[in-house]
């Protein structure tokens, strides 16, 4: 069947034929065009965000060929108006009828787009902007469409995708996929790293529907009734031999009203996961941010909690590098009676070797006996054998988080800090290597070595057993390795809670002198306990 003949049986000649007109919307957060072609989005650049070749964040790809396009089910067959010109007209704009400019005088601006089938029938796309918003409102009304269709339905789609902003590709394309909101759960979709087509049909109520990059989305939100059903399809299209760029569209079943008039109200968000921005749209959009895979999703509280910090203190600070040195700074002091009492333990185990070495000797032909001696030391002077582990255990959850923090929001994207840490969410790169080895790159980075460097002497301060002296070498240059592809803001972290935590078990050396005097007193008053015990 061939659909712009259908097409021209129904819609006047112009809207199928016509040139195209272009709107252009100009914020101080975006610029937008909107097409008569289909009366869809075809640009959007946001002003705030640059792309690694410094230029304005470009989301939408192939001139929004079928973004927020309209299709129905008629005869056994799918009929797009992705193609049709609707007329497009600015609502009370005398200034011009191809640019709209919005500001705090001019805050708003609604754009109507129409089209009248040859039997009366008629399509009404109404756009309204604000200037300090990424979402506008957007308005579907369809006039006789009840008894047209098969399905009782219309179909309202996003064909696009979203294009790549980042430098390394294989990132930003590693988070991209579809998230849909089925009544109360969050459903999400995606294909592999590799050349491939993925389809799949949703049934059920759908709230909104979002497709997202590693740092921007759009989304279309239901305002007031549920979608019946979706569509998505994904497809990856090949970059290089070990790259390719994936392209989502999504596609949403609306039911008509019963009647002649069904209206239909959208919100349109197409702007950066910025945690606060997404959150105040109120439909638990923000669910999407830092819940990629299920390590992100399991320390998800701990990153949200890190974020918000970070975003309060980024108010009086207004550079995140010097946030992360003062959060470094109040972890420490959260975590000094803790980490304090541990590293006690660890000085008190240290004192005790000589008798642990004795104790080793005397029973080593009897290890139950051993073992039960050794237990008794450790109680008779306090040691706790795992109070060593407790700080690394409190770090943890807090690296994982930030981890994650650095890695994957936008706040700090491109955020600079001093000299050659000029991106706290990418490695602190200074010089590559033409070869790569496992684990660590090609990249030579600053940061994690510093911390290697920090984390030998921590070890050093702590290590006594002759066994573990191996550990003290071999952990640092493992870190270095495992570290070196990681965020510099994460780098910089751990660098500075090792300093701080050397300079605290410095500070421990007071306590060492006044443990060894306790060990000695109460030797004498066992001693004068047992001579004064009456004789049986």
């Amino acid at each position: 069947i061939n659909r712009n003949n259908i097409l021209e049986g129904i819609v006047s000649g112009y809207a199928v034929q016509g040139k195209p007109k272009v709107i252009t919307i100009e914020t101080d957060l975006y610029e937008a065009k909107l097409s008569s072609r289909g009366g869809t989005i075809m640009s959007w650049k946001l002003k705030k965000y640059k792309n690694y070749q410094g230029k304005q964040v470009q989301l939408i790809a192939d001139k929004g060929k079928g973004d927020l396009s309209l299709s129905f089910f008629v005869n056994n067959d799918t009929i797009n108006f992705g193609k049709v010109n609707y007329d497009l007209q600015v609502e009370n704009n005398p200034m011009s009828d191809t640019l709209v400019i919005l500001n705090q005088d001019h805050p708003t601006a609604t754009i109507f787009g129409k089209v009248l089938l040859n039997d009366g029938k008629e399509i009404v796309k109404k756009y309204t902007f604000f200037y300090n918003k990424y979402n506008f409102n957007f308005q579907v009304k369809l006039d006789g469409f009840d008894n047209w269709v098969n399905n009782k339905s219309y179909y309202l789609s996003w064909k696009s995708g979203l294009l790549p902003t980042e430098k390394r590709i294989h990132d930003d394309e590693g988070y991209a996929k579809v998230y849909m909101m089925l009544g109360k759960e969050l459903d999400e979709f995606a294909i592999g790293n590799k050349r491939e087509y993925k389809k799949k049909k949703i049934t059920g109520s759908v709230v909104w529907g979002d497709i997202r990059t590693k740092y921007f989305t759009m989304a279309i939100i239901s305002k007031e009734k549920e979608g019946r059903g979706a569509i998505i399809e994904g497809r990856g299209i090949p970059l290089t031999k070990k790259n390719v760029i994936k392209r989502y569209s999504i596609t949403i079943e609306m039911p008509l009203n019963s009647g002649n008039i069904t209206s239909d109200n959208f919100t349109v968000f197409i702007g950066p996961l910025e945690y606060n921005t997404v959150r105040k749209l109120g439909v638990k959009l923000d669910k999407i941010i830092m819940s990629s895979g299920w390590y992100e999703r399991l320390f998800r509280p701990f990153s949200i909690a890190i974020l918000v910090s970070f975003k309060f203190l980024h108010k009086f600070i207004p550079n995140y590098g010097w946030v992360i040195v003062l959060f470094s700074i109040l972890i420490k002091i959260l975590v000094y009676p803790l980490t304090h009492k541990s590293y006690v333990s660890m000085k008190k185990m240290q004192l005790v070797q000589p008798k642990m070495a004795e104790l080793k000797e005397k029973y080593k032909s009897d290890p139950q006996r051993m073992n039960k001696e050794t237990m008794k030391l450790y109680k008779s002077y306090g040691v706790n054998p795992m109070g060593g582990c407790l700080p690394s255990l409190l770090q943890m959850p807090l690296l994982v988080g930030l981890f994650i923090v650095f890695r994957s929001t936008i706040e700090l994207r491109g955020a600079p800090f001093i000299f050659w840490i000029n991106n706290l969410s990418m490695p602190d790169t200074v010089a590559t290597l033409p070869f790569s080895l496992p684990m660590f790159g090609n990249a030579i980075n600053v940061l994690p070595i510093l911390m290697g460097i920090t984390m030998f002497f921590q070890q050093k301060m702590t290590t006594q057993d002759p066994k573990q002296k191996s550990l003290t070498y071999l952990m640092p240059i493992f870190f270095v390795l495992l570290f070196n592809t990681f965020p510099s803001g994460l780098n910089l972290y751990y660098t500075l809670f090792n300093l701080f935590t050397i300079v605290q078990q410095h500070l421990i050396k007071p306590d060492v002198v006044q443990l060894k005097a306790v060990e000695k007193k109460q030797t004498k008053q066992n001693v004068r306990q047992k001579s004064h015990r009456p004789r049986k």
